[in-house]
């Protein structure tokens, strides 16, 4: 069974409730519709002794009222389980896709990071999004279209032999070449389809940058050159399916329908002619005919469409497989709490893309004593905030160890890690949420007192209180409605909030002015106080008073020791600070 189906199938099989009731509701009608084609021939075969003797006798005439009236409830019984089981099958899809959709978030937020910076974050949210609606349809599809119809096969196809064992077998034989036809296109086209998908993935990427970097278009308004790259893409992915899906109708052309209705009917009138069945009976297996193709007529139908949703399912059940490279150690340790010592031992990192090598650090080792704070510097590139993401456990080194009071970091479980490192970056990922809401990341179960006095300390409070709804204020997507010394500050608060033990500052001021910047010092400040503290950062203001500086060039430690005595040590540091301007530590040229 493909990988797609037992998805399914596994999903809608955990609600055993609903699942009963469906296939309870769907045997009834089918039953239901089993009944009905006997009626015509009872109907038939009445009317038709009638007409012939030219007298109806009150026994017919009973029977012809009886039939009415059953096919009457025989009707409200259909009528009524099949919406049941519509609704069932609904509500079962529904779940099933919920699940889907909430395990593929689930992988999106444990995936690694290098995965995460690997691929184009829409195409990972439209691979998720298209499982859950294809889930959905193919739950459907199964569970409301094919298991009905293929129960009704399966119990006309008994009726039916019974009736004439001849007229089936002339029936069916249209079933073999249709099916193969069918799969035989299905092959022929399952990679192409592929192909289709990536088109359809390229046009949603470039969609999401542009939406995504409003403010730049905004600011170089060229509408008709970003409406015609979007139509481009456009037009290449809705051409290619479309002519997918002209190959697709080829598998139409064998229409067992028209032919096993020729078939039968054909050979049904020599069959009443010479008197084998009545002209009821036969009535009854066109009737049956029916039920016997309907399988067939629903997949040529829903072929072109059930590729590519299967193909959607099973590109989130390939991604949900991948293999992490940050994985939780079989036996982690129990570490309720850190004073935060670090040490990083000879410590190397290295990974490579498709296109080149990316950044690599060797062999770098250091120490940092609980409660000190120490900077690292260094031209752009030389490997700050790789440090920064080994640390964190953004991604794991590929020699050496990170060590915190003793114990390596992959020896934490998975998430215990974050717990005791708190971060404020460049730029903080902000959501279209309260403000409140936004500091809580820090600790979701804090309370509102808590939260003011982290903003307080962060001195967030006073800009906070200007807002329109205060702390209820919704900041917009990434924090749009606010300044970057305000959301810097609300970064600081979420940190506060955490009250970690550890504090890792990658360069959060480097992108505001003086007066902002001093503004956000002293929340800094706050943060800092008591704990271990790696700073990343080229302003020297913050790097001058550090315990003691590290000083990267090219991978590879080559100085370190507090600010005075690396001026008389490391020429390089001692140029970085000559070069000095305004506040900032410049880079090479």
């Amino acid at each position: 069974m493909p990988k797609y189906l037992k998805c399914i199938f596994s999903l809608a099989l955990e609600q055993k409730r609903s699942m009963f009731l469906l296939v309870v509701f769907l045997l009834i009608s089918v039953g239901a519709r089993l009944t009905e084609p006997y009626l015509y021939k009872v109907v038939v075969d009445t009317l038709t002794t009638g007409l012939i003797n030219r007298i109806f006798l009150d026994s017919q005439i009973r029977t012809l009222v009886i039939v009415v009236i059953f096919w009457f409830l025989l009707a409200v019984i259909m009528n009524f389980t099949g919406a049941r089981a519509s609704h069932l099958s609904w509500y079962i899809g529904n779940r099933s896709s919920q699940k889907m959709h909430l395990s593929g978030y689930r992988r999106l937020l444990r995936m690694d990071y290098s995965k995460h910076a690997a691929r184009h974050s829409s195409r990972l949210v439209k691979i998720v999004d298209d499982a859950d609606v294809s889930t959905w349809e193919m739950t459907n599809w199964w569970l409301g279209r094919f298991f009905s119809a293929i129960l009704g096969f399966v119990g006309m196809l008994f009726i039916a032999l019974s009736i004439s064992w001849q007229m089936t077998l002339i029936a069916v034989s249209v079933i073999p070449p249709t099916l193969w036809f069918i799969a035989r296109h299905v092959k022929k086209y399952e990679d192409e389809q592929k192909r289709v998908n990536r088109l359809w993935e390229e046009k949603h990427e470039h969609l999401a940058d542009q939406v995504l970097n409003i403010v730049t278009y905004k600011l170089n308004p060229h509408e008709e050159i970003f409406m015609e790259r979007q139509k481009k893409y456009s037009d290449t992915a809705v051409e290619a399916q479309l002519e997918l899906n002209k190959r697709w109708r080829i598998a139409e052309t064998l229409n067992p329908d028209a032919f096993a209705r020729f078939l039968v009917l054909g050979t049904g009138i020599f069959f009443v002619q010479n008197g084998s069945i009545t002209l009821g009976t036969l009535f009854m297996f066109m009737g049956l005919l029916n039920e016997i193709l309907v399988p067939l007529h629903l997949l040529g139908d829903i072929l072109p469409q059930y590729s590519r949703r299967a193909q959607q399912i099973e590109r989130l059940i390939s991604l949900m497989s991948e293999k992490d490279g940050v994985v939780q150690s079989a036996e982690p340790a129990e570490v309720s709490c850190v004073k935060g010592n670090i040490a990083f031992d000879n410590v190397s990192f290295f990974y490579s893309n498709n296109e080149k090598d990316s950044f690599r650090i060797k062999n770098i080792s250091f120490e940092i004593d609980a409660g000190e704070t120490v900077a690292i510097v260094g031209h752009s590139g030389s490997g700050k905030t790789t440090i920064m993401m080994l640390l964190t456990r953004l991604v794991d080194t590929t020699g050496g160890a990170i060590r915190i009071d003793g114990t390596d970091i992959k020896n934490f479980r998975a998430e215990e890690i974050k717990k005791h490192i708190g971060t404020v970056l460049q730029e903080n990922a902000m959501y279209n949420e309260t403000v409140a809401e936004n500091i809580a990341y820090g600790d979701p179960g804090a309370s509102r007192e808590r939260i003011i006095s982290a903003a307080k300390q962060a001195h967030a409070h006073e800009f906070i209180g200007k807002l329109k709804n205060e702390y209820d204020t919704l900041i917009g997507e990434r924090g749009i409605r606010l300044s970057g010394g305000e959301k810097q500050r609300m970064a600081i608060a979420r940190a506060i909030l955490k009250n970690p033990q550890i504090v890792v500052l990658d360069e959060p001021t480097s992108a505001l002015d003086s007066i902002t910047e001093k503004k956000v010092q002293q929340g800094i400040n706050m943060l800092m106080k008591g704990r271990t503290t790696l700073i990343i950062a080229h302003r020297l203001s913050t790097v001058r008073h550090a315990d003691k500086i590290i000083v990267l060039d090219n991978g590879k430690i080559i100085g370190i020791g507090p600010h005075p005595e690396l001026m008389k040590k490391c020429p390089t540091y001692k140029k970085m600070v000559d070069l000095q301007t305004e506040g900032f530590l410049a880079d090479r040229p």
